[in-house]
């Protein structure tokens, strides 16, 4: 019974850190992290990429504060030793369905802005991606979570309190 225990603490734990990024292609605050002016827009494609930017800015302003109110409801069910196990999955699917649906949103967003550029800004475009995913690959490395940023390690020490007989 004690393994279980274990593993789900685990798993949870695992969960809940793979989950902790936002959208794929966005930083922290919903932004996209390409600077599309680099990529000599014309007038129309600056349009077109303005509407696609309002339209993601409306999606991600809609989902966005719902995915922190379940975090916030994962946490204390977590921190609570009577927290039913039930509820604890069910809150931490619910985040991972939100947080994919921004995902989504978001990788269909770029893919429409990526359509909307020439051959050669799509070549400078993959440039600045591959620059872009580089430099946050270098700072995640050199960078480690510690217990009071919310690290991986953070996470487990909750999970263990909550799992522990109180």
């Amino acid at each position: 019974m004690k393994i279980n225990k274990t593993v789900t603490a685990f798993t949870l734990a695992l969960s809940a850190s793979f989950y902790s990024g936002l959208a794929a292609f966005a930083d922290d605050d919903g932004k996209c992290c390409v600077d599309w002016k680099r990529l000599n827009l014309t007038a129309p494609q600056s349009q077109q990429i303005q509407a696609l930017e309002q339209d993601w800015n409306g999606k991600y302003t809609k989902l966005q504060p719902e995915i922190l109110e379940q975090q916030r409801k994962l946490a204390k069910l977590l921190m609570d030793p009577k927290s039913d196990p039930l509820d604890i999955m069910s809150t931490n699917h619910t985040i991972a369905r939100l947080k994919e649906n921004l995902r989504n949103e978001a990788t269909t967003n770029y893919l429409k802005k990526r359509a909307i550029l020439n051959t050669d800004q799509q070549h400078q475009l993959e440039t600045m991606m591959q620059q872009m995913i580089a430099t946050r690959q270098q700072s995640a490395a050199s960078a480690p979570q510690s217990e009071e940023q919310g690290g991986f390690m953070d996470i487990i020490h909750k999970v263990r309190w909550a799992i522990q007989q109180h």
